[in-house]
C-alpha cells in the first residue's frame, strides 16, 4: 500500500523583510542670508524595532532541517557595510542641515 503525501505548493519559503524608516525634519529661515534656511529633525531607522529572520535551513539531511537559525539585515546601514542582522535593532539619530 502506498501512501502519498501531497504538499502545498512554497511549502519552505522563509518569512517576508519588514523595514520602516521615518523621518521628521523642522525648517526655519536664516535672516541676513538670501535662500539659507536651518533644518532640524529626528530620523528613526526600523521604527517598530521588527526583526528580520534569515531562511530556514533547506538541507534535508541536516538535523536543524526548516529551523531559522538568524537574523537578516540590510546589506549597509548606520553601523557599516555588510555587518548583517546583528545591526537590525531600532536607531535614532540628530539630524542638522545648513542649506544655502
Amino acid at each position: 500500500m502506498a501512501v502519498a503525501i501531497v504538499q502545498g505548493k512554497n511549502r519552505f519559503r522563509g518569512p517576508s523583510y519588514f523595514n520602516t524608516d521615518f523621518t521628521i525634519m523642522k525648517n526655519t529661515k536664516i535672516r541676513g542670508w538670501e535662500n539659507a534656511s536651518l533644518a532640524i529633525g529626528f530620523q528613526f531607522f526600523n521604527l517598530f524595532n521588527h526583526p528580520n529572520f534569515d531562511l530556514p535551513n533547506n538541507f534535508s539531511g541536516d538535523p536543524l532541517f526548516g529551523q531559522i537559525l538568524g537574523a537578516n539585515g540590510p546589506p549597509t546601514n548606520l553601523m557599516g557595510n555588510n555587518t548583517g542582522g546583528d545591526n537590525t535593532r531600532r536607531l535614532i539619530q540628530l539630524r542638522a542641515e545648513l542649506r544655502f
